[in-house]
C-alpha cells in the first residue's frame, strides 16, 4: 500500500493511500498504529475513496484511552480482522515532502510541545512510513537560561511561592488519598464545583434547584466550592478545602475547567460530569484548538470527565472532541437551563416582567445584538465596537419603530459605549444574567460565533450573523466545523451589509426549520431530570452504557494486538 498525501483537519490527520498492484481490498482490512515492538497503540478510522484509493484518519489526542499517542516511533500497519500474522506494511516512495507534513501542537502558553514527524525507515526493502511522536514539556529541560532576577515575575515573593508549591502539591496529595479513603455513610455525596464564577451558574443551578424540588437535598449530601481563580487569587488554605471537598464527594459536578484536576488524579470511585453551558457553538475549545495560545496540555482536566452533557447525539463529536474523551462519554440529556426556557408558563410570566421592567421595549420590534467576545481569554476579552454604525442603527430603529438590546459575553467588561442621544432605542442589557429570558421578547436575534444560536432556534425567529472576521476568528481560535454551512441565518460580513439585510428582512429564514431538529433531542422540560436520574443517581439507560462498555472492550482489544514487525 503506498501513502500517496497526507493532510490535517485542527487535530485529525488524514492519510490518503492507494493498493499497490496484486493488492486487493477485503472488508476485514483493519489499519493500525504500531510501535518498534509490535505492539498496536491505537487503530485508524479507515474510507473507502474508490475501488483502489483509501482515506486513514486518526485523532491524535486520543489514542482510545483519553491520552495522547505516546512518544515512540510508530509504522502503519494493514492487517486483517484481529491482527492476524500476515501484516501489510504501507510505504512512501520519496522522503522530500515528508517533512512539511508533521505539526507542532503547542500548549499551556507554549511552556510544552507536542509535535508528529513523517520519516521513512532507510533499513527496510521499501520505504515504509515512520511517524514519530514526541511530547516536550520546558520544565523538563535543565539547560534552559535561569530567569533573570532582575524581572518583576522573579520577585521574591513569587520565587518563594514557587518553591513552596511542590511541598503544598503533595501536602494536597496526601490529603486528598486519606479523605478518599475514608468510610462514610450511604447517602450520596454530591459536589458542584466552580472555578469560573463565585455563584452557580445557570446549569448547576437549574440542576440543584430541582434536586431540592425532589428532595434529593436530603437524600444526599450536597456541597459547594465557588471561586473565580481566573481573576481572583486565593489563599493555601481555600486551595485545599476544594481538594478536601473533591476527596469527600462521590459525584462532581464542574461547569468548565477545573486547574486542580490537570494534576490531581480522581480516582475510579469518583464520577466527574461536565455540565458545560454551551449547547454547540463553533468557537474551538479545548483541544479542538490545540497549537493555540492558552490550550490545555496533553493530560488536562477534561481528561477525567466520567460524563459530559450536550443537546443532541448529532453534535456529540463535536464535544468529545473539544473534551479529549470518548464519544460515547458525551450523553444527550439536554442543557439543564433549558427546562424553564422551553416551559410556555415561564415564557407568559417572564415576558409579561420584562415589559414592566423594561416598559419602553413593549409594542417594539426588539433587535437583540449578542456576539461573543474577541481576545484569548478572561483577562483580555473585548468586542470592537467601533465597527456598530450606531447613526444608520438608530436611523432604522427610528423609521421601524424598533430597539437593540445589546447583551455582551460576560467575559467583555464595562458597559456598552451607548452615545446619550441613542439612550431611547438603544438598551445595555450586560446585567441581564439569562439571556435566554430575552429571547421571548426578541423579533431578530444578530450574534456571530455564539452557542446561542442554537437555542434561539427554539423559537423560531430570525437570525443574523454579523461575522467580520469570519476568517481571522478561524485561524485565530479556530472552527471545529464548516462555519457558513452550519449557522441558521445570513451571514454578513460587513456592518452595511448587515443593515441592508435588516432593511430588505433578508434571513435566509429557511435554514431555521432545517436546523431545529438537528440540535435538540429533546424540547420538552426534562432535561434536569435527566441530568439527575442518568448521572447523578446512576441509572443511565442500557443504550449508552452498553455503547460505552463495548467502546473501552474494543479499545482494550486493540490496544492488546501484537503484530510482526518488518523484517
Amino acid at each position: 500500500m503506498r501513502i500517496q498525501d497526507i493532510t490535517w483537519e485542527r487535530i485529525h490527520l488524514h492519510i490518503i493511500g492507494e493498493l499497490e498492484p496484486g493488492e486487493t481490498w477485503e472488508d476485514s482490512l483493519r489499519f493500525y498504529l504500531v510501535n518498534k515492538l509490535g505492539t498496536v497503540e491505537t487503530a485508524f478510522a479507515a474510507e473507502r475513496l474508490g475501488e483502489r484509493r483509501f482515506r486513514l484518519s486518526l485523532n491524535v489526542t486520543n489514542s482510545g484511552i483519553n491520552r495522547c499517542i505516546r512518544n515512540g516511533t510508530y509504522k502503519i500497519f494493514a492487517a486483517k480482522e484481529g491482527g492476524d500474522s500476515s501484516r501489510i506494511p504501507c510505504f512512501y516512495g520519496s522522503s522530500e515532502t515528508l517533512a512539511g507534513w508533521g505539526r507542532n501542537f503547542n500548549y499551556r502558553g507554549n511552556k510544552g510541545s507536542y509535535s508528529i514527524t513523517f520519516m521513512v525507515d532507510e533499513y527496510s526493502e521499501k520505504p515504509e512510513l515512520q511517524l514519530l511522536f514526541y511530547n516536550a514539556e520546558t520544565s523538563s529541560f535543565s539547560d534552559l537560561p535561569a530567569p533573570d532576577p532582575n524581572q518583576k515575575r522573579c520577585c521574591l515573593k513569587k520565587r518563594i511561592r514557587k518553591k513552596l508549591r511542590p511541598l503544598l502539591v503533595a501536602v494536597k496529595d496526601w490529603m486528598y488519598r486519606v479523605v478518599s479513603a475514608l468510610p462514610h455513610g450511604g447517602k450520596k455525596r454530591v459536589l458542584f464545583l466552580s472555578e469560573k464564577d463565585e455563584k452557580l451558574a445557570l446549569n448547576m443551578a437549574a440542576i440543584y434547584e430541582r434536586m431540592r424540588e425532589r428532595g434529593l437535598d436530603q437524600s444526599c449530601q450536597i456541597r459547594f466550592s465557588l471561586r473565580n481563580s481566573a481573576v481572583k487569587r486565593y489563599s493555601a488554605l481555600s486551595s485545599l478545602r476544594v481538594t478536601l471537598l473533591a476527596a469527600w464527594a462521590d459525584i462532581i459536578l464542574v461547569d468548565d475547567h477545573v486547574p486542580l484536576f490537570d494534576r490531581l488524579v480522581l480516582g475510579e470511585d469518583k464520577t466527574l460530569i461536565q455540565v458545560w453551558h454551551a449547547g454547540a457553538g463553533f468557537k474551538g475549545v479545548g483541544y479542538s484548538r490545540w497549537g493555540h495560545y492558552g490550550c490545555p496540555g496533553p493530560f488536562s482536566c477534561h481528561r477525567q470527565y466520567s460524563y459530559c452533557i450536550c443537546d443532541s447525539q448529532g453534535i456529540a463529536e463535536f464535544f468529545s472532541e473539544q473534551f479529549g474523551i470518548l464519544d460515547e462519554q458525551i450523553i444527550p440529556t439536554g442543557m439543564p437551563r433549558m427546562d424553564r426556557y422551553v416551559d410556555p408558563d415561564n415564557r407568559r410570566k417572564v415576558t409579561e416582567e420584562l415589559y414592566q421592567k423594561y416598559p419602553q421595549l413593549r409594542g417594539k420590534k426588539v433587535i437583540l445584538f449578542a456576539p461573543t467576545y474577541r481576545g484569548q481569554n478572561r483577562q483580555n476579552a473585548y468586542y470592537p465596537y467601533e465597527l456598530i454604525d450606531c447613526e444608520d442603527l438608530y436611523r432604522y430603529c427610528c423609521e421601524n419603530d424598533a430597539v437593540v438590546l445589546f447583551k455582551m459575553h460576560p467575559w467583555v467588561q464595562g458597559a456598552v459605549p451607548i452615545p446619550a442621544r441613542h439612550a431611547d432605542r438603544f438598551f445595555n442589557m450586560n446585567g441581564y444574567r439569562d439571556i435566554n429570558e430575552l429571547f421571548y421578547i426578541t423579533d431578530l436575534l444578530i450574534t456571530d460565533y455564539s452557542s446561542s444560536m442554537y437555542e434561539f432556534l427554539l423559537m423560531g425567529k430570525p437570525m443574523l450573523f454579523f461575522a467580520f472576521d469570519k476568517n481571522q476568528f478561524a485561524t485565530s481560535r479556530g472552527f471545529h466545523r464548516d462555519y457558513d454551512s452550519n449557522v441558521p441565518g445570513k451571514i454578513c460580513e460587513s456592518f452595511p451589509e448587515l443593515m441592508q439585510a435588516i432593511r430588505e428582512e433578508d434571513y435566509q429564514f429557511e435554514k431555521v426549520e432545517q436546523f431545529q431538529g438537528r440540535y435538540f433531542d429533546y424540547t420538552d422540560s426534562g432535561n434536569c431530570d435527566r441530568v439527575i436520574d442518568w448521572l447523578i443517581l446512576g441509572n443511565l439507560p442500557q443504550r449508552y452504557r452498553q455503547a460505552l462498555e463495548a467502546k473501552r472492550e474494543e479499545v482494550r482489544r486493540i490496544r492488546s494486538l501484537r503484530l510482526p514487525q518488518a523484517k
